[in-house]
């Protein structure tokens, strides 16, 4: 599992990776289809829809660092982690194929209980796999460029993963012919859809979770006594993990862009259909573009995090992202997009592709230093906590559906875009307000940014708490449970 150097071996952060298969899944679900199926193809109005997120966004908040906590201070054959990964699989199996398939004839009202119900117990399930999941990975090594590299090989495997879903998706699901130009706009594609995903769920994230049991005697976690849970305990720990300045800029800063990301990210299938009026070949081959970007990208991401050090490297990511999604929107209101079809393709295909390019160093830096600054919380407080860094790490990125389904949901009704519209339809004052409304949306980035700006926890500091750590475990039993409050040997990181 591990070579002799002490690193991880291939074969682990493979396997390991295979478990980003269930975010990819969802991710495509929730990201791509889930609003304008409840929107446009069932009915439930856009204010609805956002009502629901918004419901399920409170329960998430309640029980991502709640699982964190628990999961942290749990201790079995099964390490920390692995027991909650396990029970969660067949669960969200089968709730992501009940999303997606409520009964027929629905009242607005009964339709908006089944789509709330359902997204809280999907977020719920993903939650039991995913937060254990994403410590299990900061565990695997405490190395400041492994760790990286970790992330990197996770993320090229959900983005392959995300290739082969959208072209399955776009070639075998919802494919388009001359009666029906626009299947995902019908609902019949939808059941079949469902079904694939809930068993692809069910498969890949086994394998994960069986696969890696063999790392857990040598995760620094499973030296860690175990701990009784408690709500007061879930609320101590993320009280102390606030504290930490790195983890607040981090923190708050994934939050603002996570609800930029979430809310285009509902738009998205919107802005294709409508607002670009382009065919589902055209929309297949921008997705592609941007999950090949997103794979051939990664590779660079520990040469970023050399070259700028990883707060750099994910501002330029963010900022360069957010820029490719929004400079053809600004670009068609001031009349400066190409109207001719394949132009404007090839256009959206180049920038998607950039934009993802640069942006997933970003996503692959954020998850790494996550990890960091669990290492510097053990060395303050002598415990392992990946669980609450990750869970509050969740909570933020699910805002991507929560926080943006919400708000577009309301931009959809203000802007007049009604459920069961035409493409080729809807009124010309109703695209601009909906390209504009797009477009404001990244002010949350610079907002995003400014935050995000204080975080120090730079090489030199992680290369020092380490040294700090390994003059502790030297000294003292590593698996002692230390209370202690300014155990910190080095200068506060605050801003």
């Amino acid at each position: 599992m591990y070579r002799s150097d002490g690193r991880v071996s291939w074969p682990v952060k493979l396997w390991y990776a295979t478990g980003q298969t269930g975010q990819s899944v969802t991710d495509f679900g929730f990201g791509t289809l889930l609003f304008i199926y409840y929107n446009q193809v069932l009915g439930l109005s856009g204010s609805y829809t956002g009502l629901g997120v918004a419901i399920a966004l409170f329960f998430d908040a309640l029980v991502d660092p709640a699982v964190g906590s628990w999961s942290d201070g749990f201790q079995s054959k099964w390490g920390r982690r692995h027991l909650f990964m396990a029970v969660s699989i067949v669960p969200l199996g089968l709730l992501f194929f009940g999303l997606f398939w409520p009964p027929d004839g629905f009242t607005q009202w009964q339709l908006f209980i089944w789509f709330t119900t359902f997204s809280i117990l999907v977020r719920m399930a993903l939650t039991f796999f995913n937060v254990p999941y994403l410590s299990l990975g900061a565990e695997l090594s405490q190395d400041y460029q492994e760790r990286t590299q970790i992330v990197a090989v996770r993320i090229v495997v959900g983005a392959l993963s995300i290739l082969g879903i959208t072209a399955i998706g776009w070639n075998f699901f919802f494919v388009s012919s001359p009666a029906d130009p626009t299947p995902q706009l019908t609902r019949a594609p939808y059941f079949s859809y469902a079904i694939a995903s809930g068993l692809v769920l069910i498969a890949l994230l086994a394998a994960c979770t069986a696969f890696t049991t063999p790392a857990i005697a040598h995760l620094a976690g499973s030296r860690q006594h175990g701990r009784a849970f408690g709500i007061r305990r879930v609320y101590d720990d993320l009280y102390e993990a606030l504290h930490n300045d790195s983890f607040r800029a981090l923190f708050v800063g994934t939050l603002i862009y996570f609800i930029y990301a979430g809310t285009q990210g509902a738009l998205w299938m919107h802005l294709m259909t409508f607002y670009w009026q382009l065919d589902t070949k055209s929309i297949q081959w921008i997705q592609y573009a941007g999950i090949v970007g997103a794979i051939m990208g990664v590779p660079l991401a520990p040469s970023f995090n050399r070259w700028f050090d990883k707060k750099w490297t994910v501002i330029v990511g963010v900022a360069v992202g957010a820029a490719c999604d929004n400079v053809p929107i600004m670009g068609k209101l001031a009349g400066m997009m190409p109207t001719d079809p394949a132009l404007l393709t090839y256009a959206l295909v180049a920038l998607s592709f950039v934009g993802s390019f640069v942006g997933v160093q970003a996503s692959v830096t954020v998850a790494s230093m996550m990890g960091d600054v669990a290492d510097e919380h053990e060395l303050r407080h002598g415990t392992r906590q990946e669980g609450v860094y990750f869970g509050s790490y969740s909570f933020s990125s699910k805002c991507t559906g929560a926080f943006g389904n919400m708000i577009a949901g309301v931009t959809i009704d203000l802007i007049g875009l009604n459920p069961d519209s035409k493409p080729l339809e809807v009124p010309v004052a109703v695209l601009t307000h909906f390209g504009a409304a797009y477009a404001v949306i990244v002010l949350l980035v610079f907002a995003a940014i400014w935050v995000f700006l204080p975080y120090s926890l730079d090489s030199k500091r992680h290369a020092h708490v380490l040294a700090e750590l390994a003059k502790r475990r030297g000294s003292a039993p590593a698996a002692a449970e230390v209370e202690t409050g300014d155990a910190l040997a080095a200068p506060s990181t605050g801003s």
